[in-house]
């Protein structure tokens, strides 16, 4: 097996993922509008809730186990470490599970003892499908290490946005669809495509881990995934806190629903810098692994490249026909078009130089990053229950751009300052 794919494949395949992801905010747009002109403004917060909280709280139930698997699997494969790998899917697998039980019992348990709003019984529902939604993670990430990023992205991308819009256009068409109704058809999504991942990804796996016992490492697996589950959980935050906190904190009727489409469409960039990072991360597993530094800052500028055409193109999108896109939502959604603005140049800022972090994590720099994780995490919650506090959905806007930009560019800082030096030993070495 090859340790990377040929140069014309590294620029085909992240078009190829952009293209099926153009798809799925397609998909995930029409679910949103379908949902905001058949549910109150009251109803679309609940829902809007729900899902962003379970999203948060599956970040925290993936353990790790996935992101990690994008360093080590393919090295695992690079080396013929056939016990290993078997060993590590295992792991990865049934600790998620574990893990993501546990999580989501507490979750119903702290719901249930501190809420009893009507709310909480649509909440509820989430949490009892943090399992799916964990494992549906992990198992996305096992098939981007095998470099199956198509597969992935299909399911990921394309199979789950595509049947929860389905199955929402079927529920509006039969009754009133209710905040319950929709939460109900995004977890029974989530659930299919988990089991589409995990076949697919056991029908990779078969014929590379087959032929050893399992081997196993838990101490270093644990350590290791520790890590990389508070920087998942951590850019989580960054990125779903907002809507979390904003539908805990009392506010004015409406003001999360005019910031859901927002943040939405704002974070439409996200997905194109997580669809080619994520494409791109076992090369930089193998670039550090192996000091291959002409390939490393090749594939570097090859996605400055395309990403940087991308955010133009986004960015003047955005600037033209801001308002007509929230109009689709409905008339009222337009007063959220400042907030949309400011929610666009933070994601951008944070697409440009997103593979920083990964980076850093795969060079064993955990702790410059986790600290500034955190500085950022805590700058965002202050920031956003401050500003919603006063102005609504722009101070929460307001605040989403300050943190991600300011955390973008110190990891970029970062990262550029340890590669030089990498850069810089391997040449003296070799002289």
């Amino acid at each position: 097996m090859h340790d990377r794919e040929p140069l014309t494949s590294s620029k085909i395949v992240p078009v190829l993922l952009i293209c099926l992801n153009v798809v799925g905010i397609l998909l995930g747009y029409a679910t949103s509008i379908l949902l905001a002109r058949n549910l109150s403004h009251e109803g679309f917060e609940q829902y809007i809730g729900a899902i962003a909280t379970l999203g948060l709280l599956a970040s925290l139930g993936e353990a790790g186990f996935g992101k990690y698997a994008l360093k080590v699997v393919p090295v695992f494969v690079a080396n013929k470490k056939s016990a290993m790998l078997s060993g590590y899917l295992r792991f990865a697998l049934l600790g998620t599970l574990l893990l993501s039980l546990l999580l989501g019992g507490f979750a119903v348990l702290v719901e249930t003892l501190f809420r009893t709003a009507i709310a909480s019984r649509v909440i509820l529902l989430a949490f009892v499908f943090l399992p799916s939604m964990s494992l549906v993670g992990v198992t996305v990430d096992l098939l981007l290490s095998f470099r199956l990023a198509t597969t992935a992205t299909l399911i990921a991308r394309i199979f789950v946005p595509a049947t929860t819009l389905g199955l929402i256009g079927w529920m509006t068409r039969v009754t009133e669809i209710t905040p319950f109704d929709a939460v109900l058809c995004f977890s029974i999504s989530s659930l299919v495509g988990m089991i589409l991942a995990l076949l697919a990804c056991f029908l990779r796996a078969k014929p590379v881990a087959r032929s050893e016992r399992p081997a196993f490492q838990y101490a270093n697996w644990i350590s290791n995934s520790l890590s990389f589950m508070a920087l998942a959980f951590l850019t989580s935050w960054l990125f779903r806190s907002t809507l979390v906190l904003c539908h805990y904190i009392p506010h004015a009727g409406g003001e999360l629903a005019m910031l859901a489409p927002a943040f939405e469409t704002g974070c439409l960039i996200l997905l194109l810098s997580k669809s080619t990072d994520k494409y791109f991360q076992p090369d930089v597993a193998v670039v550090l692994d192996s000091n291959d530094w002409k390939h490393g800052l090749e594939m570097r500028r090859n996605r400055f490249q395309l990403l940087g055409v991308g955010v133009l193109i986004f960015l003047g999108v955005i600037a033209l026909y801001g308002k007509r896109i929230l109009n689709l939502y409905g008339d009222d959604f337009v007063y959220a078009y400042p907030s949309l603005c400011l929610v666009s140049v933070g994601s951008s800022v944070w697409t440009m130089f997103s593979l920083a972090p990964t980076f850093l994590l795969f060079a064993n720099q955990r702790r410059p990053l986790i600290t500034l994780l955190v500085i950022h995490a805590v700058m965002m919650t202050v920031l956003t229950v401050w500003l919603f506090s006063i102005q609504g959905a722009l101070g929460a806007a307001t605040a989403y751009a300050i943190t991600t930009s300011s955390l973008a560019l110190w990891n970029l800082t970062i990262a550029n300052r340890y590669l030089k030096k990498r850069v810089r030993d391997h040449l003296t070495a070799t002289m």
